[in-house]
């Protein structure tokens, strides 16, 4: 399904009377409030998440294709187009790795059949020393975490922050990010900016919110803004972590 049916799908445009006279013509909606837009949001989050909601198995079966979930980022896409040719094909959702119960760890990487063959004319004691050989190779934070330890991230260590320093994190993202990533990771993190922001702050996230609600923030609406919508919330999920980043190295330098 593309995109703007997605959109069209989670957010219906009201349907307008041309008679602005027609005593019944339905009011525009007004906002509900930041923790009824909240609730509302997080739904229609719940029902994009489609593979999310499947350990294992058939996700989903349309009349020309479907998609099968084969493990943690994993999946096979089959089916057959109209003109007869079939195709199955192995989608990944990024480069990443996972422990199985028996302490292996499996994965999927993509990498050049140049750069494979330089790396294997050494020797190494490690998977960690392997993969650091790969220039371009982007694995997810729980890959990271799998080959050290140290590379864990945790976005919840800003709980520990002092006010200074979340204030100058918030003041590093959009609002429109903020509202995402308060659907998108819940309570704790909506807390936390709740804690330090103004009156003013609350209001304009707020708003966003219920922009939010009514599939106006998206880039079939606005195609030359920044701002994005909850599908998109990997985005926000990607530039809050570097938000993170540059604030913790900031932290440090003023140490």
């Amino acid at each position: 399904m593309k995109l703007k049916n997605l959109i069209k799908k989670f957010f219906p445009k009201r349907e307008i009377e041309e008679n602005l006279d027609n005593p019944r013509r339905r009011p525009p909606k007004r906002p509900k409030g930041m923790e009824r837009e909240l609730e509302d949001l997080k739904l229609k989050l719940t029902d994009f998440l489609i593979t999310l909601k499947v350990n294992s198995g058939l996700v989903v079966k349309r009349s020309m294709y479907s998609l099968t979930k084969n493990g943690h980022g994993l999946y096979r896409l089959e089916g057959t187009e109209k003109n007869g040719r079939a195709y199955s094909i192995i989608v990944s959702t990024s480069n990443h790795l996972q422990v199985n119960a028996d302490g292996k760890v499996t994965g999927l990487i993509q990498v050049t059949e140049a750069e494979l063959n330089r790396i294997i004319q050494n020797e190494y004691s490690s998977l960690k020393g392997i993969l650091d050989r790969f220039k371009n190779l982007n694995l997810n934070d729980k890959a990271l975490e799998i080959l050290d330890e140290k590379n864990k991230f945790n976005w919840k260590e800003i709980i520990l922050w002092n006010t200074y320093w979340k204030e100058m994190l918030f003041l590093h993202m959009s609002v429109n990010h903020i509202a995402v990533l308060m659907i998108s990771l819940g309570d704790t993190f909506k807390n936390i900016y709740l804690e330090v922001a103004s009156k003013k702050q609350k209001q304009i996230v707020s708003d966003e919110l219920f922009y939010l609600n009514q599939g106006v923030t998206s880039e079939d609406m606005n195609p030359n803004s920044k701002n994005i919508n909850l599908m998109n919330f990997d985005t926000a999920l990607d530039e809050f972590k570097k938000s993170i980043l540059k604030v913790k190295k900031k932290m440090e330098s003023d140490v």
